[in-house]
């Protein structure tokens, strides 16, 4: 079963290249899937009142061309598949009848108490998985090359902007947490975002953020390091030049 909804681009998710930003088109992705839940059941409130969350374990994003304020945009969202321990999420974003973003995502579902994983069958959801599959340029797991180092680009702190109900940074501030370690945006955008969650990052605690660059700064390499000495995420991260206006 898919979902489908209709967004006027907001202005203040544009940058200052004037194109909506990567973290903002995952967010519009994002919030129809909570549209998905809202209609069918159980709401993400409801999942919460009853101690379980989702959690964003992959996700892979395909930027196909810039989206700019007040632009009339359709976001369409489904699952694939529901077994084990994940959920696969496709969606696609349409701008009338050009595709301009497409994301393939893997979530589990978590006790928010005790963190265990809960298998897809513990939960009944009101709607069902679709056998469309998408195809996408991004790579499924963000793996840096063995003979790529990454560097130590700087510390960032998990502050309350960040987070979500959940209490850690939501899933939606990475692709913009890491192109603030970029040298630069100016005259860029990003194509594709791939990133592997493996460890939360809670508020107010710290990571350390690595990176390194291939294909003269084309793709970026990241990796993020807690406080404790685990890799909290693992990111790919390729950019362009923005094409002028038609």
């Amino acid at each position: 079963m898919k979902m489908k909804a209709t967004y006027t681009v907001n202005s203040h998710d544009v940058d200052y290249n004037g194109i909506v930003n990567a973290a903002a088109s995952v967010k519009y992705m994002q919030e129809t899937a909570n549209l998905q839940h809202a209609a069918y059941g159980p709401t993400i409130d409801e999942l919460r009142a009853g101690g379980h969350a989702f959690v964003l374990s992959r996700a892979s994003l395909d930027l196909y061309a810039p989206v700019r304020a007040l632009e009339t945009i359709t976001v369409e969202t489904w699952f694939t598949e529901a077994k084990g321990f994940g959920y696969h999420r496709n969606t696609v974003m349409t701008r009338g009848t050009e595709r301009v973003a497409a994301m393939v995502s893997v979530w589990g579902m978590i006790d928010i108490a005790t963190r265990r994983p809960i298998r897809v069958e513990e939960i009944a959801l009101g709607f069902g998985p679709d056998d469309e599959a998408l195809t996408i340029g991004a790579p499924p797991r963000a793996r840096a090359p063995r003979e790529l180092t990454l560097m130590p680009l700087g510390k960032r702190t998990v502050v309350y902007s960040d987070c979500d109900e959940n209490g850690h940074m939501n899933n939606t501030r990475y692709p913009g947490m890491f192109c603030d370690f970029l040298p630069t945006m100016a005259g860029r955008r990003v194509t594709g975002v791939s990133i592997n969650y493996a460890s939360e990052a809670r508020l107010g605690s710290s990571f350390t953020v690595f990176g390194g660059e291939e294909d003269g700064g084309a793709v970026w390499w990241f990796r993020t390091e807690l406080e404790n000495g685990q890799t909290g995420t693992e990111a790919r991260i390729a950019l362009a030049p923005i094409e002028a206006k038609a």
